[in-house]
């Protein structure tokens, strides 16, 4: 996929990601069945590729599966301030971003954060990319978080890739 496409799927795994957080469902399937079924018509169409699809539910997938070991991590860079007083948005691109840096091995890390935060601008605040950078930043500068600290951690299994 080029630049524009992986682009349009992370767009697409963000919009994923906030449908799960308003209606959680067992089935990725059944997840971007939903989305695509209650989108409002009066809105600008967005087609899709298969490959586009196929990368978002990829990264929704790893974003939930990992969303507590996630949610810790992004805890810890918190200074002053708690988890659950972020903006959902905030915290979606942030579990999104995360989660393709240390999931996803062909994408390096840096250009995970940059596209973390050039999205923040388009779905989120103004001032939220600035936040989202400095939790990335800390994140990516942290020498002791590896792919090994997420498995080692608790995983309950939330959202299954569904059989073909």
């Amino acid at each position: 996929m080029d630049k524009k496409q992986k682009r349009a799927a992370r767009c697409l795994s963000v919009q994923l990601l906030y449908s799960f957080e308003l209606i959680p469902t067992s089935s990725i399937n059944k997840l971007v069945e939903n989305f695509f079924k209650r989108k409002d018509n009066d809105l600008d169409e967005i087609t899709y590729k298969k490959k586009e699809i196929d990368y978002a539910k990829k990264l929704v997938k790893h974003a939930v599966n990992n969303s507590e070991s996630i949610d810790r991590l992004i805890e810890k860079k918190l200074s002053n301030w708690d988890i659950s007083r972020l903006a959902i948005i905030d915290k979606i691109i942030l579990r999104m971003s995360i989660a393709e840096m240390f999931f996803i091995d062909d994408v390096p890390k840096k250009v995970s954060m940059a596209e973390g935060i050039e999205i923040s601008k388009e779905f989120s605040t103004k001032d939220s990319s600035s936040f989202i950078n400095g939790i990335l930043d800390a994140i990516y500068n942290s020498k002791n978080i590896t792919l090994e600290s997420f498995k080692t951690e608790k995983k309950v299994k939330v959202l299954e890739q569904d059989k073909k």
